[in-house]
């Protein structure tokens, strides 16, 4: 074989299998600065946090209970799934009960909680639950809506929100809780490597979609 043949072969597989490999791993190592967003936050007229996917941790619920402490926002709405199957231990409403009930018992008023049921839907439940808050941003006439999002799904959930708002006069914003992993060491634990590859994947799966 002569060295031009071989030469031509070693090109072919480096352009038609390994760069492709080397561009995915690249945007994958790079996913925690595709997902992350240092834009801030405003106060206020209602606060939106969804538990549809994992609930959320009592730390994170202090942080929320400290935001309204702050005056950063008026009232609060729980984003949950409707729970149809009745197949998880822990469904919806057990979740739903038990976020209140530590809200409550860290100072914000049950008078100022309220939630919103969304059905399970195809393109996501932030979408779904974006849809739901157009309808009550133009009945409650509201300006401005804080998101309450994870580290690494906050670019993903504000640009969803603004997308779906945009023909409103209404400022989103939104606040993000610290990650336990960082940019730097995501790839050394599993639960690292689980929230930015799913999340990494919700991206770039709402962005085809059009959703983004």
């Amino acid at each position: 074989m002569q060295v031009s043949d071989l030469t031509f072969r070693f090109k072919l597989l480096f352009l038609g299998f390994l760069s492709p490999v080397f561009i995915t791993l690249g945007l994958l190592f790079s996913a925690p600065y595709w997902l992350s967003s240092s834009d801030p936050y405003h106060k206020s007229d209602v606060a939106v946090l969804e538990i549809t996917d994992n609930p959320p941790t009592i730390k994170n619920l202090k942080a929320i209970a400290s935001l309204y402490t702050k005056s950063d926002f008026k009232k609060l709405i729980l984003v949950s799934k409707e729970d149809k199957t009745q197949n998880q231990l822990i469904g919806p409403f057990e979740m739903d009960k038990k976020t209140k009930e530590i809200l409550i018992s860290n100072g914000i008023p049950g008078s100022q909680i309220a939630t919103v049921l969304i059905p399970i839907s195809k393109m996501g439940d932030t979408d779904e639950a974006s849809k739901n808050l157009l309808k009550i941003a133009v009945s409650d006439n509201l300006g401005s809506i804080l998101l309450l999002t994870r580290e690494f799904e906050k670019r993903r959930v504000l640009n969803i929100y603004k997308k779906t708002l945009t023909s409103l006069p209404v400022k989103v914003t939104a606040y993000s809780f610290p990650s336990e992993v960082s940019h730097s060491n995501w790839f050394l634990s599993e639960s690292g490597v689980k929230e930015i590859s799913i999340e990494f994947v919700r991206y770039i799966y709402s962005y085809i979609r059009g959703i983004l």
